[in-house]
């Protein structure tokens, strides 16, 4: 029996074909709030990071034991908690921003915090602030869940 060679390339390529799936890629913007956040699917739905250093232009500040257990909490749905019993929403919708809107518990004030952020990845994360006295401040978090 003879195999003819059209018959093999038809083989290859209904192969090749049927083999090819679709890449759904995002949106850098997403990918950023995906890492800060989690994907939204189970058991990923909010990241906890944890203060891990404090540099204010460029030099090193000793973390006090509260600071060393700051923690902060983004949920995929947009909600925001820390250890400092701050509730509210963060937002994403410029690549490198972080918003934060916080109500604090104890004041009952409405107040927004815009952060650049310095470097995300899946267990690191680096906000950078510009103070009220023109000093930079970069706070670097670490995740813990």
């Amino acid at each position: 029996m003879k195999i003819n060679s059209q018959f093999i390339i038809y083989l290859i390529s209904i192969t090749v074909i049927t083999s090819c799936s679709k890449i759904d890629v995002i949106s850098p913007v997403n990918f950023q709030k995906q890492l800060l956040s989690g994907t939204g699917t189970y058991q990923n739905s909010k990241h906890t990071w944890q203060l891990d250093s404090t540099r204010i232009n460029g030099v090193n500040l000793a973390l006090t034991p509260s600071e060393k257990n700051f923690k902060k909490t983004f949920s995929y749905d947009g909600s925001y908690s820390d250890t400092d019993n701050n509730t509210g929403v963060w937002e994403i919708n410029t690549l490198n921003k972080l918003k934060e809107t916080l109500l604090n518990s104890m004041s009952t004030i409405q107040d927004s915090t815009t952060y650049d952020i310095v470097s995300v990845n899946s267990v690191q994360l680096n906000l950078s602030k510009k103070l009220l006295n023109g000093q930079t401040a970069i706070y670097s978090f670490k995740i813990v869940n």
